[in-house]
């Protein structure tokens, strides 16, 4: 690797994007080991990271091909791994992800991985760009997952007794949450299809 691609590679926000991944770890220890403070911590930070490296790359113009592919795939790799550890019956948390919103939320991640990928060997194409309702839904299971971690810790700690963060956080609001991230998942889903097939079978290969 020589120096100037080795410059490129290191900008800013790719750079957080890899805090980012490195964070992933840091946070499924936090969540198996019943720190729920440090959890919702470290999600909050990883989160915070993907707002900066999106800024960063916009307002200095430092967007690069590499950044392109490993930002959705931290992404995906920290939503699908808070989303897994938080369903486990065997963790015993107070607040849970039901499995069947998990099942839904890594299984459309999993037909448009598997789809993208036909998509690259039949055509060439790497740019895959997220619709509203990708975004949309993007967003939702962001705010599911730190819902049920910020549940977690308002049960064992004083902020319980603010009104405000016991309504946030009461069963009925969360579980009201988790319908509409399901709705949202499958809704980004169907768009996606047409897309799909539309980038497979009409779109002229590239390269």
């Amino acid at each position: 690797m020589d120096a100037k691609t080795e410059e490129k590679f290191f900008t800013l926000p790719n750079v957080l994007t890899l805090i980012r991944i490195c964070l992933v770890p840091v946070f499924l220890l936090m969540v198996l080991e019943k720190k729920d403070f440090g959890a919702l911590l470290v999600f909050f930070l990883a989160g915070l990271t993907d707002v900066l490296d999106g800024f960063t790359a916009r307002l200095w113009h430092l967007k690069t091909k590499i950044g392109t592919l490993i930002d959705p795939i931290a992404d995906k790799l920290l939503l699908s791994t808070a989303f897994i550890v938080l369903t486990f019956k065997d963790m015993d948390l107070p607040y849970m992800i039901p499995l069947w919103l998990t099942a839904v939320v890594v299984s459309r991640d999993l037909i448009m991985l598997t789809g993208g990928v036909v998509i690259y060997l039949m055509k060439g194409e790497k740019n895959f760009p997220p619709s509203i309702f990708g975004k949309i839904s993007t967003v939702l299971q962001v705010g599911t997952v730190f819902l049920v971690l910020l549940a977690n810790y308002v049960q064992v700690s004083s902020w319980s007794r603010f009104p405000f963060l016991f309504s946030l956080t009461s069963p009925s609001f969360i579980s009201a949450f988790f319908v509409i991230t399901l709705l949202s998942t499958i809704v980004s889903g169907l768009h996606y299809i047409p897309r799909g097939i539309r980038l497979a079978f009409f779109t002229p290969k590239t390269g």
